[in-house]
């Protein structure tokens, strides 16, 4: 239970930092990033490391994320996620990596990647 406050906490501290929106824009409490902690770490290997194609699990977890991004908790929610996961990532991520999951999963992708990311745009 405390983990679980101290996460919240965290996400509200950087919340106020990022600048997202208003609250009444974030989705509910008890979706916040779970679903995007969940769904994106299975891309991680592909966009750090020296893998051929990503998993097909990742590519099933982007699919998932870009209904999310269209239907429900929308783009700019699931890139601040993405940003709070990948913020100080060792490895980094490598852009061209970027640039080819979405070929490679055949889904446009409805929410940015990259180290670098301006997730109130």
């Amino acid at each position: 239970m405390a983990c679980i406050v101290g996460i919240l906490v965290l996400v509200l501290v950087l919340v106020s930092d990022l600048n997202i929106g208003e609250p009444s824009q974030w989705p509910s409490s008890d979706s916040a990033c779970d679903r995007i902690f969940e769904y994106f770490p299975y891309c991680l290997e592909f966009l750090v490391e020296d893998y051929y194609k990503p998993s097909r699990k990742c590519c099933n977890h982007i699919e998932k994320l870009n209904k999310l991004a269209n239907h429900r908790t929308g783009p700019k929610f699931i890139c601040w996620c993405i940003q709070l996961m990948i913020k100080g990532v060792t490895p980094a991520l490598i852009p061209s990596k970027v640039d080819d999951l979405p070929k490679m999963c055949n889904p446009h992708l409805s929410f940015p990647i990259s180290d670098s990311m301006n997730c109130s745009k």
